[in-house]
């Protein structure tokens, strides 16, 4: 990158522990985090996450001179589940949460599970979103909790699994990075062994994967309402409604996305009239912050935004 400089571990630490505020809206409290100054761009976690994963997925942002407002989306951290459980209803939930903040139009960054809420959100509300990015964001049926192994929700989603990944990460880095691509990523043996050296060499890409970890993680008692809810809802409907959705999209997904696959990018590109579709080469689910292409494609991101 001539002029993007990637996230530092030392900004992710910040995203983790910047406090978080509360503000009522017409369909009940929502928390959030505000940071930085600039045009706003909303950014939407996905899941498990929160305010905090927002933060750090809005972060490169952030750096480039736009105010990142990230809440946390019902069932995370928190805001109550009751605010909203379909895509509909949390598309809802944001733009009463876009009024209680006295945002009439903003720019909008949705992520994997935050994908449903924010295509709802442009879909229900094209008045309220001047921009909308899409990174490997759910769009059709999402059966991934039929494939959750117990050994994924053992390490990632409890407390002796946290302690046990952080220990890993810090002694042996590879290994938990390799475990997480054969995952995420439909990449063969070879391509993974060159994404972990990568990743592991790059302290940058690394402390952002190791911030993720931590959002999907800590505190997980007060995320898992939101996860339930999250598989639950992604696998009742078949395609999300986008064909109403007419501000400038642009969709970005990993050409190796072997969490939430490429068809989804297919088809919401398809949907949405004028949409651009951009492949992230040798993408993962997180292709974007660790692919070996991700500065590349954070620095499209940011140069489309500004220009949108």
């Amino acid at each position: 990158m001539e002029n993007l400089q990637p996230v530092t571990a030392e900004e992710c630490q910040e995203c983790l522990t910047y406090p978080s505020k509360m503000i009522e809206t017409s369909v009940g409290p929502v928390e959030y985090a505000d940071r930085g100054e600039g045009p706003v761009l909303l950014s939407i976690h996905g899941g498990p996450g929160g305010y905090d994963q927002g933060l750090g997925i809005g972060e490169i942002f952030r750096k480039s001179g736009f105010r990142i407002v990230a809440p946390s989306r019902p069932g995370y951290l928190g805001t109550s589940l009751e605010a909203g459980k379909t895509p509909e209803e949390q598309g809802d939930m944001l733009a009463a949460f876009l009024d209680a903040m006295g945002l009439p139009k903003v720019a909008v960054i949705g992520c994997s599970a935050g994908g449903p809420p924010t295509y709802q959100l442009a879909q229900r509300h094209p008045d309220r979103v001047s921009a909308l990015i899409e990174i490997d964001s759910v769009s059709v049926k999402y059966v991934k909790a039929q494939e959750l192994s117990g050994l994924e929700q053992a390490l990632f989603m409890s407390k002796p699994g946290l302690w046990l990944v952080d220990f890993f990460m810090r002694h042996f880095p590879s290994a938990v990075v390799k475990n997480f691509l054969e995952t995420e990523s439909s990449l063969d043996e070879h391509e993974i062994g060159e994404r972990v050296k990568d990743i592991v060499k790059d302290k940058d890409k690394f402390a952002f994967l190791s911030f993720l970890f931590k959002t999907m993680s800590e505190k997980y008692d007060r995320r898992k309402a939101g996860v339930n809810n999250d598989l639950e809802q992604f696998q009742a409907f078949d395609k999300l409604p986008l064909s109403d959705i007419s501000c400038p999209t642009l969709i970005m997904h990993g050409d190796a996305d072997n969490d939430v696959p490429k068809n989804h990018a297919e088809y919401a590109h398809k949907a949405i009239k004028g949409s651009e579709l951009y492949w992230i080469k040798g993408g993962s689910h997180i292709g974007f912050w660790t692919a070996d292409s991700a500065y590349e494609a954070q620095e499209y991101a940011v140069k489309w935004l500004k220009r949108n």
